[in-house]
Formats: structure tokens, sequence, C-alpha cells
């Protein structure tokens, strides 16, 4: 299996301006799903990958009464969600589009995606991971298919840990704090791991693995409850600020993911390890290419000894567009995308999914990789790491309507926090007034969480 293709999601919170009060003028009727009084209904797919149009030449193969047109979008900043929200006002939007997990609730917000379930969506429902069902599910309504997730764990160089005298990957977060300060003894410029303030995504990914649920809806009540300050999420944040205090992590902004200093970082061995999803191995292999051999994947640390709790950084699905004439149509192409194996073999091996669907991580998850074969001769199966650790998601996880609001706020208040050596404990309470504020300013329902 070829990971080279995989990369981070693409992540456009910080410039997508969306709102959870715009107006979609009744969300209009697709042009793109005509139907001629002889021919197949037409159904038009956005998506972020050129594999889309090989993907739905295949269904239409076997599906003479329904034809897909499957067009690549730009995935850039700003780019494509305004460009999916734009179309479903003017009434030319795609009948399917594939949608982060994260817009979500925002799309939904927006009145912009069609509830699976009245298609009978729950016959699958087992068919996909748990925790990455429940991102396309709010108030019981289905609103995608989940097609790839981003299980977290723990990269490693196996070389730099052994010249500071550690044996083995740490099991708990203890561990890692102690790690650290071995590693730093190594050189000044030696760091278990970078700290980069802005890197929102990375960060939630950590109070999630704890059970910090930032967000959640009484139903009853119809409301959010917004409860970023939790006492767990104030402990993730203080045990952050305790590495980040005594300099045992690198906050350089240079050093930050996916700067060149931390690709020079990684690739020498003075940041000696990365928590990430598994898309990461093909982002380690790229940076870190000249210690090919000398890398290892580990379980998260964990919080409690012996458990084996992770999170998601990243994953999207498939969902119906509203405003589309052929709902019907259009949800039978998305449930068959997603679990045909022919469509999740080119998704696997040539887009680089590490898929949702339960049965094509299994058939993926088989080949050893050499460049990570710090502990194991030959190389590990990396990706069989990150299938258990996707068995161990709080699926309780919901994102805001207002995602957008929520990182930009969240990356401007922790790195303040970096860079002016106040605390990330604080920056909790803060954005938790702020989303507060931002909600209620959309006539959003809120409840503050004790």
């Amino acid at each position: 299996m070829q990971h080279l293709a995989r990369r981070p999601i693409v992540t456009v919170a910080a410039a997508l301006l969306l709102s959870a009060t715009l107006v979609l003028a009744a969300c209009g009727s697709s042009s793109n799903g005509q139907t001629s009084s002889s021919g197949p209904v037409n159904l038009v797919f956005w998506g972020f990958n050129q594999q889309i149009a090989e993907q739905a030449a295949l269904f239409n193969s076997t599906h003479p009464n329904i034809h897909v047109t499957g067009l690549q979008q730009p995935s850039g900043a700003n780019q494509y969600y305004p460009k999916v929200l734009a179309a479903i006002k003017a009434g030319n939007a795609p009948d399917v589009a594939l949608i982060e997990y994260q817009y979500v609730p925002t799309f939904v917000a927006n009145s912009a995606l069609v509830d699976l379930t009245k298609y009978g969506a729950n016959d699958v429902k087992s068919q996909f991971a748990p925790a990455a069902w429940n991102e396309e599910v709010e108030n019981n309504a289905v609103y995608g298919y989940p097609q790839d997730t981003g299980p977290m764990g723990l990269f490693y160089n196996t070389d730099t840990f052994k010249k500071a005298g550690i044996t083995s990957p740490p099991a708990t977060w203890a561990d890692f704090a102690a790690d650290a300060v071995k590693i730093h003894k190594l050189g000044p410029k030696y760091y278990i791991t970078a700290f980069g303030a802005q890197n929102t995504g990375w960060f939630q990914g950590m109070f999630w693995q704890a059970g910090a649920i930032w967000f959640s809806i009484d139903s009853a009540k119809q409301a959010w409850k917004v409860n970023i300050n939790s006492t767990i999420a104030k402990q993730v944040a203080s045990y952050w600020d305790g590495l980040i205090s005594k300099g045992l992590v690198d906050t350089s902004a240079s050093d930050a993911d996916f700067q060149p200093g931390w690709n020079n970082g990684l690739d020498h061995g003075t940041i000696a390890s990365w928590i990430s999803a598994v898309w990461g191995q093909g982002v380690v292999k790229g940076s870190a290419k000249d210690t090919s051999g000398k890398w290892a994947v580990a379980d998260m640390p964990q919080y409690t000894a012996g458990a084996h709790d992770s999170a998601y950084w990243g994953g999207s699905g498939i969902s119906v567009v509203s405003g589309t004439k052929h709902a019907k149509e259009a949800e039978e192409f998305v449930r068959w995308y997603l679990t045909d194996p022919g469509s999740l073999k080119i998704g696997v091996n040539e887009i680089g999914w590490f898929p949702s669907n339960l049965q094509a991580q299994q058939t993926a998850a088989t080949a050893p990789d050499p460049f990570f074969a710090g502990t194991t001769a030959g190389g590990q199966v990396v990706d069989q790491t990150f299938v258990q650790a996707g068995n161990n998601i709080n699926s309780a996880w919901t994102f805001p309507p207002d995602l957008t609001v929520v990182v930009q706020k969240q990356g401007d208040d922790f790195n303040a926090a970096v860079s002016n050596h106040t605390t990330l404990s604080a920056a909790l309470d803060t954005l938790q007034q702020q989303v507060v504020s931002d909600l209620q300013s959309q006539n959003i329902s809120v409840e503050q969480g004790s």
C-alpha cells in the first residue's frame, strides 16, 4: 500500500468565513441533476481528488439508470466550502460533495445537507467505524457516510530515544514528560516534540483523547452546550503548560508542525517524536527521509496506564447536498461509493484513504513499511497500530456550528498564551466566553457547561 499519497486533511477554518445564519434562499434546485425523458438521472459529485472521476466511471458501468460526473475541486484555504455554499444558494450546487467531519455541523446549521435516514442510512451503520459514523450524525439525523479517518498515535525516532537512554515509547503522559527531560539533556536543540500553539486540530485531539468534550447538543432544549474550559480540559492544558514552562517542548514558530525548521528537526533527530494521525506516516517519510529505518509507531501516551484511548485528527465524509432533484439516487451513489470493494480499493490504494469502512481497514493494514523499522525487522505494519487506535475513539466528541470562529479564536488565544508566558489553562476560559458570545450573536441557543 502506498502511503506517500497521504497528507493532512486540508483545514480551511482559519480563512473560511461561514456563518450559521447564512441565508440559502431555500437552497434552490440543482441544475446538475437534470434528467432527460429517455436517459439516466445525471448527478454531479465534488471532491478533492482526481480519482473521483475513475470511481464515478466504475459506478456508471454498473448503474445504467444513474450517471455520475466526478469533478475535482480545489481544496485550498477559503476556496472549497465557500464555493459549495455559494453554489447551494445559487441553485447550481453539486448533488454530492465531500465534507470534512469538522464542517458537518456548520453545513447542517445552514440546512445544506440531506438527512439520509429516510433512505435507510442506518442499514449500513455497522460497516463503519463507530466514531466516524457519529461525526455524520446530529439529533439522530445522518448527514453523510464516513469516508476516511485520522486516528492518532505516536511517531518516534528510536535512534534519538536510544541516545537518551529510553528503551520503549512512553506508555503514559507521565512517561512522556519524564522522557522529555531525558531527551532535552542531549542538547539545547533536542526536544521530545514541537508544540505549535496555532495547530488547532492537533490540540483538539489532545482534549478529545482525554475525554474533554467541548461541544454537545441538548436535544430536549435544542441548544448547544459549550464546555471548553471543563475540569478535564483544564488538566490537559495544565499538562502542556508544565512542559512549556520547563522548556521541554519546542515552541518556536519556525519549528511548528510542517514548517521548514520542523522538517529539519525531524530529519536530524532533534525533534524526537510527533503525536499525529495515521496520515502522518507519509509526512514523516517525506520530512525525515534521511532517517529511514529509525522510526517506529506506538499508541498515544495514555492518561491511565493500560488504556488505549485515541482521537481523530482529520477525516471526511460524503454527503448529499440540499437542493438536489435526485436525493434518492444521490444516496444510492454515496452508499455504493463507500461500501463497494472496487471504489474502496481506488480510495485506499490510489487516493490514500485510511478508510472508515471497517472491512477496507482490515484489508489495507497488511503491508510492513521498512521506513518504520526502528523496533521491527523488515518494518512495522503501521496501519495496524491505527486500526487499533481507531477502535478506541470517544464517539461523544462533536464539532461546533461555528467552527471557523472557534479555531480562529483558539489559535489566537493559545498563541498569545505561549508568546506572553501566560497559561493555556487561562486561555481556555477566554475561549469559552468568546465562543459562547459568538453563538449567541448568531441567535443560536447556548448552554454553558458546568
